[in-house]
C-alpha cells in the first residue's frame, strides 16, 4: 500500500522545484528587461535618423551657398557679414541637434535613481526632433513648472521623447497642437502630454502598454515603423521611479498621456 506521506513529500518537492524555476525565469526576465531599455533608446534614435539626415541636408545647403556668396564678393563687406551670420546660425543649429542626440544616447551612470530637472528634460527631448514641429503644422504649447523630479534625467528624457514622437506621428497628416503641461501638488509632480491627433483605436486601447503593440495606420515608407516596445518600456521606467503612466483618448480628437512622479525633495527627505 503506497505511503501517503511519501506522495506528499514528492508533491512538495515538485512544488518547490516549480517555484525555484519560476524565480529563475523572473530573474532572467528582469535582466532581459534592463538590457532592452538602453536598446530602446537606440531604436528611437534610429527612428529619428531619417529626419536628422534630411534636416542636416537643409542646414548644410545654405551654409555652402552663403559661404560661396561671401567668397564670390570679397569686397562687399555688408554682404559677407550677412552671409557669415546666416552660416553661423545654421552651424549652431546643427551643433544643437548633434549635441541633443549625443546626450540622449549616452549611458546613464545613475540609471535607476537620481533627480531630473523637468524643464531641461522637456527641452532636451524636443531638441532631439531635429526638424521643427511647425513643419508638420503642429503648434507647441508649454506650461512647465520648474521642479526637480525623482527619476534619472535620461529616463525622463526617454519617456518624454517617446510620447512626443507618438504625438507627432498622430498629427503628421493634418497638423494640430502638442501641449506639455507640468505642475506639482504636495509631494507629486504631474506631467500631461497631449495631442489633437487621430486618437488611439478602441481595439488597441486596452493593450497599449503591452510589448509589441503598434497602431501605425499607414507608416510613411521613409519613416521606420515602431517596434511596439516604446510605451511598454516608458511605463516600466515610470513605475520603477514609483510613478504612474496612464492615458485618455478619443478617436479623431486626440490623446493625453498622464504621468505622475514623486518630487525629488520628497525622495531626499525619506532617504
Amino acid at each position: 500500500m503506497p505511503d501517503p506521506s511519501s506522495n506528499d513529500s514528492m508533491k512538495l518537492a515538485h512544488a518547490q522545484e516549480a517555484m525555484d524555476r519560476l524565480e529563475q525565469i523572473e530573474e532572467q526576465f528582469s535582466q532581459a528587461q534592463e538590457g532592452i531599455e538602453p536598446l530602446q533608446r537606440l531604436a528611437t534614435l534610429g527612428t529619428l535618423s531619417a529626419m536628422v539626415a534630411h534636416e542636416f541636408n537643409n542646414i548644410l545647403a545654405p551654409i555652402v551657398g552663403y559661404t560661396q556668396l561671401a567668397l564670390a564678393n570679397p569686397d562687399n563687406t555688408d554682404l559677407s557679414h550677412k552671409a557669415l551670420k546666416k552660416s553661423l546660425a545654421a552651424a549652431e543649429r546643427a551643433t544643437h541637434i548633434a549635441s541633443s542626440l549625443l546626450s540622449y544616447s549616452r549611458e546613464d551612470d545613475d540609471h535607476n535613481h537620481g533627480h531630473a530637472h523637468l524643464t531641461q528634460a522637456v527641452h532636451a527631448a524636443l531638441g532631439c526632433l531635429a526638424s521643427s514641429l511647425e513643419r508638420d503644422n503642429i503648434q507647441l504649447t508649454l506650461k512647465l513648472e520648474d521642479v526637480q523630479v525623482a527619476i534619472s534625467q535620461i529616463n525622463l528624457e526617454q519617456v518624454l521623447l517617446n510620447l512626443i514622437l507618438n504625438a507627432r506621428k498622430a498629427m503628421a497628416k493634418n497638423g494640430g497642437t502638442l501641449t506639455i503641461h507640468a505642475w506639482s501638488k504636495n509631494t507629486t509632480v504631474y506631467i500631461d502630454v497631449s495631442d489633437t491627433g487621430r486618437g488611439v483605436p478602441p481595439e488597441v486601447a486596452d493593450h497599449l502598454f503591452e510589448p509589441f503593440i503598434t497602431h501605425d495606420p499607414a507608416p510613411n515608407p521613409d519613416t521606420p515603423k515602431g517596434t511596439g516596445l516604446g510605451l511598454s518600456i516608458c511605463k516600466n521606467l515610470i513605475a520603477n521611479a514609483s510613478g504612474q503612466l496612464t492615458f485618455d483618448s478619443q478617436p479623431d480628437q486626440g490623446t493625453t498621456f498622464h504621468l505622475s512622479l514623486p518630487k525629488a525633495t520628497t525622495l531626499k527627505k525619506s532617504a
